[in-house]
């Protein structure tokens, strides 16, 4: 009988490995669906001598799309896996990899994966050294604004024979990477675990300590209550982030039904996991961060506020400010000090809006941080058609009165009106930019509810008006400032061409993004716009035909995105002799090249991140630096956020960043990555490296 059933599990083999037979070796086919596809991949080429075998279930997404975790939430199914079919199969256990929590909607809280994942599966053989014939009917949902279930039938045969490892090796070692392991394995320790009281609801308090890297961005997923509802922790980082607290609200159950019961914790924080049972008892719960934290928090909004005024991003519309100022030379103090609130309120009002819109598009579910409006090339060609009308008016072409045209006047109610559009023209682009202590404020009040990111989003603003409230507050200083004379007359007309430079740099980034043939349209449509403005200017008896012209143009510049129906890979511009540097950013590669103890660089970007352009030219593309990345043992890997990327989005708010630049190196010494600062220095990125490599340095001395 062993010898009939040897022979006929050989023969299964024989007939799986024929052409036309189902896939085998490595992995099998894609069974796919609109928005989702799926197929069963393996560690190795053969089944070998040993029992145990690594395989995986691989689920590619539409992109910005998701499936679930082991335990979805409050909504979503989780994907199951029925082996009923397989051949030599003595048992499977999947491994799930660590979630992200997925986007709020309608106040549901969800956990799952973004684009995709690899779930790994041990297998176990009924009898080693035999072929291993596996199917697997596999049920999932691939979900965005809606759900849709799919099912699919895979395949795959694996002959008997040395195992050797496969091509789909690397990625099934990646995914086992992201699979939590215990608290010890990850460097933390459980301090402390009490449930309590919240009205009719229970609140579940976590205490951790980091014995390595400082926690960055901790979460927590609660499994083992049946009638509650866990949702997003509060958390409360504190010690450099080597201590946090993890508040956890669960709805619909009371505290003491769960006190004593058995729970299982899992904590994410970036690349680390683990996973842990407690059994939390019934006690006072600690404190919510109190007005210390938030002091901080503000004072850095502030801070970072008022460094957005000298950021790269903002300095096209300096021209704007100091051309303001200069208008209110020699003119009345309360007319100063009015321009100047106006500006002020320009910018608050600006900064209300973004906070506003970006709490519309998280409750909506959607991608959020800091710049997203630079991703949409509808935004881009309105930005550049208002820096060309603004060119236009300081060469008097039109009388739109911002600032030009009424320049020595210092009364009316025009001139608030124009200091009211500086102040929202110049938080416009300073949007674009993540500058220091801006990132760490923006990417805790992006976390949190929607009056913590108004609060904070209002700091921001207050601190980059903050130089206007000062000047209002003290009017005689502007008496410092040349009196009014011919010589504008040519400060405008310079202002007036470094304002149309920031419309030709709008213009280059909306090629990147929608292609280059709505670019050149543009290009086209405003430079005859200023040709019809200018015709205006010199021909009063055809001004009604040149402003019909004039706004006709206007209007084909706007729509030229929304016609547009070309989509290009967006690529950042690298000079040519580090175009061989860099590799595309892929997360699965990053993972493998991590758990191979190698030094990885990673460089998140956006064409229209003027920030990020410094830190390139400064630093990254200089010496020591840039012979550091190309070291053989270094891989460097660049990140694209031009266009919306939902994985690179993701990716960031591991790190607790909601914007770019953000550069992160991992090593030996940093499995979790080192996130450096926004504006990079070369002492900075060098440290980092040094820190990365530290374990390396050691193996390799002893």
């Amino acid at each position: 009988m062993p010898r009939f059933r040897f022979l006929a599990v050989g023969l299964v083999g024989l007939a799986f490995s024929l052409p036309g037979g189902p896939a085998r070796a490595a992995a099998g086919p894609w069974d796919s669906h609109p928005h989702g596809a799926a197929r069963l991949v393996t560690a190795t080429e053969a089944t070998g001598s040993g029992s145990r075998l690594d395989i995986g279930v691989q689920f590619k997404l539409t992109p910005g799309w998701h499936t679930y975790w082991r335990s979805p939430g409050d909504a979503g199914i989780a994907a199951t896996i029925d082996w009923t079919g397989s051949e030599n199969l003595g048992s499977a256990t999947i491994a799930w990899p660590a979630p992200q929590r997925l986007p709020s909607l309608g106040g549901l809280e969800t956990q799952g994966y973004v684009d995709g994942v690899v779930v790994p599966i041990a297998v176990t053989l009924a009898h080693p050294g035999e072929p291993l014939h596996l199917h697997a009917e596999v049920d999932y949902a691939s979900c965005k604004e809606v759900c849709i279930p799919y099912h699919a039938s895979l395949d795959l045969t694996l002959p008997a024979g040395l195992a050797k490892p496969g091509p789909e090796a690397p990625l099934i070692a990646a995914a086992e990477a992201r699979v939590p392991g215990d608290l010890t394995a990850a460097r933390l320790k459980l301090l402390g675990v009490v449930i309590g009281p919240d009205g009719d609801n229970a609140v579940l308090s976590v205490r951790l300590a980091s014995l390595a890297t400082p926690m960055r961005a901790p979460d927590l997923f609660v499994e083992g209550i049946r009638n509650g509802s866990p949702g997003r922790p509060e958390v409360d980082l504190t010690d450099g982030g080597r201590q946090a607290t993890l508040r956890v609200p669960i709805r619909y159950v009371a505290a003491k039904m769960l006190a004593g019961k058995s729970l299982h914790l899992t904590v994410v924080d970036g690349t680390r996991s683990a996973e842990s049972d407690v059994m939390p008892l019934l006690g006072a719960l600690p404190s919510a961060p109190g007005q210390t934290r938030w002091i901080a928090i503000l004072g850095l909004a502030l801070l970072g506020g008022l460094i957005l005024n000298l950021m790269p991003c903002v300095l096209p519309v300096l021209s704007l400010k100091l051309l303001a100022l200069v208008g209110y030379a020699g003119g009345e103090r309360r007319a100063a000090r009015l321009g100047l609130l106006a500006t002020a309120a320009g910018i608050l009002t600006s900064f209300g809006v973004l906070a506003a819109t970006l709490i519309g598009l998280k409750a909506a579910g959607a991608a959020i941080g800091w710049g997203i409006q630079f991703q949409q090339p509808w935004f881009l060609v309105g930005m550049a058609l208002a820096t060309t009308l603004f060119a236009a008016s300081l060469w008097d072409w039109l009388s739109i009165g911002l600032p030009g045209g009424t320049i020595g006047a210092v009364r009316g109610r025009s001139r608030l009106g124009d200091a009211f559009l500086l102040g929202a023209f110049a938080t416009l682009l300073a949007a674009s930019c993540s500058a220091p202590f801006v990132g760490t404020a923006v990417g805790f009040a992006l976390a949190r509810n929607p009056p913590d990111i108004a609060l904070v989003f209002m700091a921001l603003g207050l601190g980059m008006a903050a130089p206007f409230i000062a000047v209002a507050a003290a009017p005689g200083l502007v008496v410092w400032l040349p009196r009014p004379g011919s010589w504008m007359i040519w400060l405008r007309r310079a202002l007036g061409f470094a304002l149309l430079g920031t419309a030709i740099w709008l213009l280059f980034i909306l090629g990147l993004e929608a292609g280059s043939a709505v670019a050149a349209w543009s290009a086209v449509g405003l430079a005859m716009l200023l040709a019809a403005l200018a015709w205006r200017q010199r021909q009063p008896s055809r001004r009604h035909v040149a402003s019909v012209a004039a706004a006709t143009l206007a209007v084909g510049v706007l729509v030229a995105p929304v016609l547009s129906s070309e989509s290009v890979p967006v690529e950042v511009a690298t000079p040519a002799e580090f175009a061989s540097l860099w590799r595309p950013f892929d997360e699965v590669a990053l993972r493998a090249a991590v758990a191979e103890k190698k030094i990885v660089f990673v460089d998140v970007t956006a064409a229209w991140c003027l920030t990020c352009k410094v830190n390139e030219l400064a630093v990254l593309d200089r010496a020591p630096v840039a012979g550091r990345l190309r070291s053989p043992d270094v891989i460097a890997l660049r990140a694209d956020w031009t266009r919306p990327a939902p994985a690179v989005t993701a990716y960031m708010q591991n790190f607790g960043r909601y914007g770019v630049p953000l550069n992160v190196i991992y090593g030996p010494g940093a499995p979790e990555g080192i996130a450096l600062p926004e504006l990079l220095t070369s002492q900075a990125v060098m440290d980092a490296f040094r820190r990365a490599g530290l374990a390396l340095a050691k193996e390799a001395s002893e």
